[in-house]
């Protein structure tokens, strides 16, 4: 499995429905499972969820890609 890193994060999986991309993320320090939102090709929300597993995180990206998950979020 190839992974991108930054500084805070590294990228596992990549989840995408028409304007919207979710990463399922793990931070570099804690471990914590977590996903990275992005609409318009903006960045928006990172969410962590550090008593959940990777599979929690895949599922909650599925799930904003698809709509079914959403935050009122200041997309600008």
């Amino acid at each position: 499995m190839q992974t991108m890193r930054n500084d805070e994060y590294e990228i596992y999986h990549t989840y995408q429905e028409g304007n919207k991309l979710a990463h399922v993320v793990k931070h570099n320090n804690s471990g914590s499972w977590g996903i990275h939102m992005f609409k318009n090709g903006k960045s928006g929300l990172i969410e962590y969820y550090p008593t959940k597993s990777e599979l929690w995180a895949e599922n909650a990206a599925e799930n904003f890609v698809l709509g079914i998950k959403s935050w009122q979020v200041d997309w600008k």
